[in-house]
């Protein structure tokens, strides 16, 4: 079976791009691809008529970090981490000193701890509903981030190319200090050791402005 037949400009575009590279205008990462033991095709939502991966939960298999925008997370499957392996460490971080974690990059809720158990009494669901609205929330907020932090980091490139991965990576390389940036200024904190009342409120407060406006203040560069 045939899928159906590519426009003139996809064809065109998978012609040109040789490799993984972030379209600017959308941010998306689209190209060949690795998934399992085949080479994709992975669209970007800008083509007339994006890739549909069968048998997936979703077709695509990496995207630029929600957070850092440098390293690379993602995968076909609705139990995949939006974040990279450096932001989550952070964030894991942040856990062990906290005691929560303070941003949700699972994909699913369930991968955050966060779902509505069956059985469980009606206070116990209550509370696991208000966890799971707080999810959204904060799901949203980074979502605003991801779109502000991107900005700021493809505004050195043509607005209208594609750039390679590669070449992206060169540019703005993946690290732990560029997470711990990411994360600190996304919190709108300097990241401390411990983690008193008044800056659990405070962290929770810009979590759900960041959700409720696309506007984020950004101070400082990583590099």
């Amino acid at each position: 079976m045939t899928g159906p037949e590519l426009s003139a400009a996809d064809a065109a575009v998978r012609q040109r791009i040789t490799e993984p590279s972030v379209h600017i205008p959308c941010r998306r990462i689209r190209g060949p691809v690795r998934v399992g033991y085949a080479t994709r095709w992975q669209s970007c939502r800008c083509e007339d008529s994006p890739e549909k991966w069968a048998s997936h939960d979703v077709s695509r298999q990496i995207d630029l970090c929600i957070v850092c925008l440098r390293a690379t997370a993602g995968g076909t499957t609705k139990w995949s981490w939006l974040a990279c392996d450096n932001c989550r460490s952070v964030n894991n971080g942040l856990e062990k000193t906290w005691g929560f974690r303070p941003l949700a990059l699972g994909r699913h809720s369930l991968m955050n701890g966060i779902g509505i158990r069956g059985g469980a009494s009606s206070e116990e669901q209550d509370r696991q509903l208000a966890r799971l609205t707080e999810f959204v929330k904060s799901n949203g907020g980074l979502r605003n981030w991801e779109s502000t932090e991107y900005a700021r980091l493809a505004s050195i490139f043509d607005p209208l190319a594609d750039v390679s991965l590669r070449e992206w990576q060169v540019i703005w390389p993946p690290s732990w200090p560029a997470s711990f940036d990411a994360v600190s200024r996304f919190l709108g904190v300097e990241l401390p050791l411990t983690c008193p009342t008044s800056l659990r409120n405070k962290v929770a407060e810009r979590i759900r402005q960041s959700a409720g406006s696309r506007k984020t203040v950004l101070v400082g560069r990583a590099t």
